[in-house]
Formats: structure tokens, sequence, C-alpha cells
């Protein structure tokens, strides 16, 4: 049964070797699998002997795997959302954590025990920093609308037609009750959504259908193959037609 290289070893081979160590993708069950946090080690000690080219090869497979833990960690915790595009959001969490490594002493002594701990800890920050910059930005917002507000207020007190417009839009489809409702109709169909299909189903019709990602993107998102995200995506939408209770819900939307 094979074992763990260690890092001596690992250090020892040349370039080719070492590529062909690093290509075994299987980190759940190959053994011989490199750790991040290994890659991570000799990425630092190829640094400091100067060994030019083994650091950009060590540099370039650090890059695409912190890359694919940002591009998950954006799709789980949703804050995608917000940069538009799962692979900005993946682009801008992964160069925040190269930032880290390299300006933060502690943070480095850290990522070579545990880079996937050390990695989590500061994908949370990077996502608290996005939730603080949002939150100064809408409260920016409402100090712009409420001051507009008062201007429109103070122009509107002799406006005879004001009432009128309010209720007509009071009677319009966009209103907070109608919203509401639609709302409401929307998480119903989620929560029967969620208790018809299996997670992956979900999470990939999501991810196709309401997100409107691409399934090269989805298949990087849940680490599966594209031949599984289809496989998902095909039971999903069997699981959906045959399903009365969505197919009722699916009449009351297009109503």
């Amino acid at each position: 049964m094979s074992t763990p290289t260690d890092d001596a070893a690992l250090g020892a081979l040349d370039d080719q070797s070492l590529l062909a160590k690093l290509a075994r993708r299987d980190w759940k069950t190959d053994p011989e699998f490199v750790k991040d946090e290994q890659v991570y080690r000799l990425l630092r000690r190829a640094e400091a002997a100067g060994r030019t080219s083994r650091v950009g090869m060590l540099s370039r497979e650090l890059g695409r795997r912190t890359l694919e833990h940002a591009r998950a960690f954006a799709y789980r915790s949703g804050i995608y959302r917000s940069f538009g595009n799962l692979d900005q959001a993946a682009e801008e969490l992964s160069q925040y954590v190269w930032e880290c490594l390299v300006t933060r002493p502690g943070d480095a002594a850290h990522a070579e025990q545990h880079f996937g701990q050390l990695f989590q800890r500061r994908a949370f920050d990077f996502q608290r920093r996005l939730l603080a910059k949002k939150r100064k930005s809408q409260v920016n917002i409402g100090d712009m609308s409420a001051a507009a507000g008062e201007s429109a207020g103070e122009a509107n007190e002799e406006d005879p037609d004001l009432t009128v417009r309010k209720v007509l839009a009071l009677r319009s489809h966009a209103t907070p009750a109608a919203a509401l409702e639609l709302k409401q109709a929307a998480a119903a169909a989620a929560s029967r959504l969620q208790e018809v299909l299996t997670k992956n189903e979900y999470m990939t019709f999501v991810m196709l259908y309401v997100d409107g990602m691409q399934v090269q993107q989805i298949a990087a998102a849940l680490r599966v193959s594209l031949k599984s995200v289809n496989n998902y995506k095909n039971a999903a939408l069997r699981k959906i037609a045959d399903d009365s209770a969505l197919n009722e819900m699916k009449k009351e939307f297009n109503t």
C-alpha cells in the first residue's frame, strides 16, 4: 500500500516527476495525492533556495487549487451574486487569500500546516468585508434617497394629483402585498424542489436555470464531471415533470 511522500522526497524529485505527482487529483482516496499545505511548503522552500523554475511550477499549481477552493466557496456562500458571475468572485477571493499569504507571516506559517483551514478563515474575512461594504453602500444610498424624498415632499405638497397617483400605485401588481405573495409562492416552489430532488440535482437545477451558469462552471463548483452535471440535470427535469405539486405551482406562476 502506498504512503504519502514526505517533503524531502518530493523536493528531491526532478520537475517532470514532481509534475506527475501534482497531477494526481483524487484527494479523497489516493494516498499519493500531494496536499495543499505540502505544495505550499515546497513553494516556500523553493523560493528560499532561489529555484525559479520550481517556484513557477508550484505557484501555478497552488494558484489553480486556490482558485478551485475560491470558486466552491463563492458559490456556497452566495457571494458570487455581488460580482455578477462566479469566475470574477472566485478570482477576487483567490487574490485576497494570496495577498494574505504574502503579507502576513502568521498566515503563511498557518498555511504550511493547515492550508484549508487558513483558506476558510480568510474566505470568511473576505465575505464579511464584502457585506460591510455592501451595507455601507446601502446606507449611503438611503441617505441620498431620504434627502431626495424631503425635497420631493416639499415640491409635492401642493400637487392635487399626488393622492390619486398613490392610490393607483397601491392597486398595481407591484404592491408590497403582491410582491409578498409572489415571494411566498417562490419559497414554496423552492421547498418542494428540495423535497423532490437530491442535493446535487437541486443545486444543478438552480445554478443552471436560475443563476444561468455554464455546465463547466457547475461541474467546477460541485467538483464533479460534466457527465455528472448532465445526469443531475436530466434527473431533476424528469422528477419535476412527474411531480403534480410542482406542475400546479407552475400553472400559478404562468397565470
